[in-house]
């Protein structure tokens, strides 16, 4: 894999990453204006749920809650740079280059052991 395929590759992972992001929020705060935010779009019953608790973000997806979208494109926000990493793996590896692959690796490891421990 050449630099400008590398270069694509990582654009294109970043470019989705924010662009789901971007859109999940902004769906969530749109559905939020129109329904508040314990309401849902399905017409179940108001939630109760804190926004800072992501443990309820599955039931709230099913539901359609504003909360629970938006909640799912933080996530989304969070995760691009983690696959942008696992991606340049890939890549690395493809390439036969073991240095940056260990290197990334690394550098992945340490991500998510920061996102781990902030739970």
């Amino acid at each position: 894999m050449n630099a400008d395929r590398f270069r694509a590759l990582v654009s294109s992972v970043l470019i989705a990453g924010v662009g789901t992001s971007a859109a999940l929020l902004i769906a969530g705060f749109l559905a939020a204006l129109a329904i508040g935010w314990t309401g849902s779009l399905t017409g179940a019953p108001a939630g109760g749920a804190a926004r800072t608790d992501f443990s309820g973000v599955f039931d709230g997806l099913a539901a359609l809650r504003p909360v629970a979208i938006v909640q799912v494109g933080l996530i989304a926000l969070v995760a691009t740079p983690v696959i942008r990493v696992a991606a340049s793996i890939v890549a690395f590896a493809m390439e036969g280059d073991r240095l940056y692959v260990v290197l990334t690796v690394a550098v992945l490891g340490i991500l998510l052991s920061s996102l781990l421990w902030l739970r």
